[in-house]
């Protein structure tokens, strides 16, 4: 499979070191869809929200080094 292409990454700020970060991301011959992930300035679970609002937790976040606008960049490497 093709690496996708990856639109700016946007975040969100929420209270208490909450954060959400939101990408469009399109894979080749579909059209782009947006995807957040939810997390915390402080690690701790990942949520990604797809397209059609269903949540998945990311299992291991930490692999993809510490929840920040990279670290969304890296989860589609």
């Amino acid at each position: 499979m093709s690496a996708p292409e990856l639109g700016p990454v946007r975040s969100r700020a929420g209270v208490a070191g909450a954060i959400a970060y939101t990408i469009d991301v399109t894979y080749p011959g579909e059209e782009p869809k947006t995807v957040t992930f939810t997390g915390s300035v402080y690690d701790g679970p990942v949520v990604m929200i797809t397209p059609d609002g269903s949540q998945v937790y990311v299992t291991e976040p930490s692999r993809f080094g510490s929840f920040s606008a990279e670290w969304v960049r890296r989860f589609f490497a």
